[in-house]
């Protein structure tokens, strides 16, 4: 039920991030114990975060009709606060194996600066944004020093990615979840001024950062420019959901987002895989 509440799909994509920035390093071949090590450490961090949240969450995820664990009552909250000391424990023993210590600290600190008392960073929507691309810096950041390397790849792929979450997917995560968030007191940008509004600012974002993404790529790194296409193209996508967005179909923008995210780590898999196989 814990591993169920931490999102699946999110964990993936956590632990993707985490190898994309350890990858775009070139050095994984001579450090892949500290790499995989790293991986583990860094996936029950992403655990416990997401388990945290599902816990101080509970008014959000019943109002917004969430059928995950603790908000249907197949998992309680105290069961889920052990799991969540266990994962937290879990990531920072091992992340210590691999020299990632300060970078599991200070992902554990930004979940608990997003979902904890007393001002929790999720009730507001500027301080949303800044704590959801916090996270995404500090696991691409994490991936690469368990890699023992850094390029000029890992800061652009990093930033922009960390962009896409931090001012699209916090956007598109608001517009799904206005009602529960509004039941809950969550001052949200979607909450204070409105679905369409809002969507319009995602879809405008969107397109900026994927061009701020193809831009940074071709003068600093042109590997990253067949991911960089994936991700203009899906953020023409959001763009289209956010643009058209009807009432019954307010997730549309987030799934896009999601998509996205998959498939421009996807494209970034198979370039390096191609350049290595070549």
């Amino acid at each position: 039920m814990g591993l169920l509440e931490s999102r699946p799909l999110v964990q993936v994509m956590f632990l993707s991030r985490f190898l994309a920035g350890a990858a775009l390093t070139g050095r994984v071949g001579a450090h892949v114990v500290s790499v995989a090590a790293g991986a583990v450490a860094w996936s029950a961090a992403a655990v416990a975060v997401y388990v945290f949240n599902g816990i101080m969450d509970v008014a959000e995820d019943r109002g917004n009709g969430s059928r995950r664990p603790i908000a249907s009552g197949r998992l309680s909250r105290a069961n889920a606060t052990a799991f969540t000391g266990c994962a937290a424990a879990l990531a920072l023993a091992i992340g210590t194996t691999a020299g990632i210590t300060v970078h599991v600290l200070l992902f554990l600190g930004l979940g608990y600066l997003y979902s904890g008392p007393p001002r929790a960073a999720k009730r507001a929507g500027a301080a949303a944004c800044a704590v959801i691309a916090a996270l995404g810096l500090a696991t691409f950041w994490a991936g690469a020093r368990a890699a023992h390397g850094h390029s000029a790849a890992v800061v652009v792929f990093g930033l922009v990615m960390s962009g896409w979450m931090g001012l699209v997917g916090a956007l598109a995560k608001d517009i799904a979840d206005v009602p529960g968030d509004a039941l809950a007191g969550r001052r949200t940008f979607a909450v204070r001024y409105g679905i369409t509004p809002v969507a319009r600012c995602a879809a405008a974002l969107a397109v900026a950062v994927a061009v701020a993404g193809d831009a940074a790529a071709a003068l600093t790194a042109p590997v990253l420019l067949p991911s960089m296409l994936i991700l203009t193209l899906g953020a023409c996508r959001v763009a289209g959901d956010c643009r058209s967005l009807a009432g019954e179909t307010p997730r549309n923008p987030y799934r896009s987002f999601m998509a996205t995210q998959y498939a421009t780590i996807a494209a970034l898999g198979i370039t390096l895989f191609t350049r290595h196989a070549i």
